[in-house]
């Protein structure tokens, strides 16, 4: 593979609504590494359609392309939420003891 700037290596998702499957293509090796192990795990899902010298394609589900709420993964989301389960865990503890 030739040397690519960092600009260049991009990866770009593409999917339609009429396809059960989105395309992603990329020039970046560390996610090429990523998606060379799911096709080797996983080949029912994950396949490699094209390859270059400096980029390569892969179809995957389109349903494992995800879009995340930072808010959901913030630190005070995660405290929040082990603060509740904490306190459920207490209460059942609690009347565990008095049954």
């Amino acid at each position: 593979m030739s040397k690519l700037e960092k600009i260049e290596c991009e990866t770009i998702v593409n999917w339609n609504k009429e396809e059960p499957f989105a395309v992603v293509y990329t020039r970046d090796k560390e996610v090429m590494k990523k998606l060379d192990q799911m096709c080797s795990r996983y080949p029912e899902s994950y396949e490699l359609t094209k390859e270059t010298d400096l980029d390569k394609y892969y179809q995957i589900p389109k349903g494992y392309v995800r879009f995340h709420n930072p808010a959901q993964n913030s630190g005070k989301a995660r405290k929040n939420a082990s603060d509740r389960m904490k306190e459920l865990n207490r209460k059942r503890w609690n009347n565990s003891k008095t049954d």
